[in-house]
C-alpha cells in the first residue's frame, strides 16, 4: 500500500537556516537603461562590426563595440583612458551617425585592450529614440 504524502511532515524552509540575509542578483535592474550586445546588434545591422570613434584634446582613437544602450556604450580601446576624461564619441549604427559628448567610465585592462565604459552627455534625443528603438527591434525580432 502507498504511503500518503504529509506535506505537515516536512519543515518549513524558515526553519532550514538559509542565509536570507542575502540579496539576489538586482544588478541589472539598477541599469537605467537595457544594453544591446555589439554582436546582437551587428548581426541586426548586418554588419561584421562596429567602430567607436573616440576623440579626446591630444588623441583620437578607434573602439570596437561591445554593448550599448541609450546611456552609453562599452568598448575595447587599445589604451588606458583616464576616468571621468571628457570626449566625443561617433560612429554608425547602419546608416545613422550618432554623436556625442561623453566620459569615460571605468576602463580597465583586459589581455592587450583595455575595457572602457562611454557615458553619453547630452546625446540627442532622436539618437536616444534611435538606440532604443533597435532595443524593442530586438525584442520583437525574438518574439516571433
Amino acid at each position: 500500500m502507498e504511503k500518503r504524502k504529509n506535506w505537515d511532515a516536512i519543515p518549513s524552509i524558515e526553519e532550514l537556516g538559509l542565509d536570507w540575509e542575502s540579496q539576489p542578483n538586482i544588478f541589472f535592474e539598477k541599469r537605467a537603461f537595457v544594453r544591446i550586445k555589439g554582436e546582437v546588434l551587428s548581426e541586426m545591422l548586418k554588419v561584421r562590426e562596429i567602430f567607436v570613434k573616440i576623440i579626446t584634446a591630444k588623441q583620437t582613437y578607434i573602439g570596437h563595440l561591445l554593448d550599448i544602450s541609450a546611456g552609453g556604450l562599452l568598448l575595447d580601446l587599445p589604451v588606458l583612458l583616464e576616468e571621468d576624461l571628457p570626449v566625443k564619441v561617433g560612429f554608425f549604427l547602419g546608416t545613422v551617425k550618432i554623436t556625442s559628448k561623453a566620459e569615460i567610465r571605468r576602463p580597465h585592462k583586459i589581455g592587450e585592450l583595455y575595457t572602457t565604459g562611454i557615458k553619453f552627455v547630452d546625446l540627442k534625443k532622436e539618437s536616444a529614440e534611435y538606440i532604443g528603438g533597435l532595443n524593442v527591434s530586438k525584442i520583437l525580432r525574438h518574439a516571433r
